[in-house]
């Protein structure tokens, strides 16, 4: 059985973050200009040199690190809206009514809290504009949590149900 983290979908795909690279090539341009600024300008004392030169060579390295590490994130390519990763636990003794209420799709009041850790867990692959989400259910089983349903795709009405009984 597959897991949310290993689905793949026709409408999801991995594209480059803007707010990521906006602040990549901001810091990279800070970093160079500090650079720039410390080699070519006479100081009164070495350590303002040393200083910018420390803090411009940070700055390239920051906008280096975050290009790669958050340059690129899941998005819903209809819509373009960004797909985050959530995660909530659940006691096990809850696990038989989460299934029949995700199988159902009828995320109401009816739906247990989340509790800080449990035996149950749902994960979520959800847009930030509440178009697309996938659900699936895992059990702790020796020391791992094992699948016990199949990836579901949600429809917007359950999406927009899903994240509003969850927020509280």
């Amino acid at each position: 059985m597959n897991t949310i983290k290993e689905y793949t979908h026709p409408n999801l795909g991995i594209r480059f973050d803007v707010k990521n690279i906006v602040l990549s090539t901001l810091l990279l341009a800070i970093g160079l200009g500090l650079l720039y600024y410390a080699l070519n300008f006479e100081f009164q004392g070495e350590n303002s040199a040393a200083t910018l030169l420390g803090l411009g060579v940070g700055s390239i390295i920051a906008a280096v690190v975050c290009y790669f590490v958050g340059g690129k994130a899941l998005y819903f390519l209809p819509t373009m809206s960004k797909v985050e990763f959530k995660s909530w636990h659940f006691d096990a003794d809850q696990l038989a009514n989460l299934k029949q209420i995700v199988v159902a799709g009828k995320f109401d009041a009816g739906m247990p809290s989340p509790k800080e850790i449990g035996n149950v867990r749902m994960d979520a692959l959800l847009a930030e504009d509440n178009t697309f989400g996938a659900i699936q259910l895992y059990k702790y089983v020796d020391l791992m949590y094992e699948p016990q349903m199949e990836v579901r795709v949600l429809n917007i009405s359950e999406v927009e149900a899903l994240t509003q009984i969850l927020k509280k």
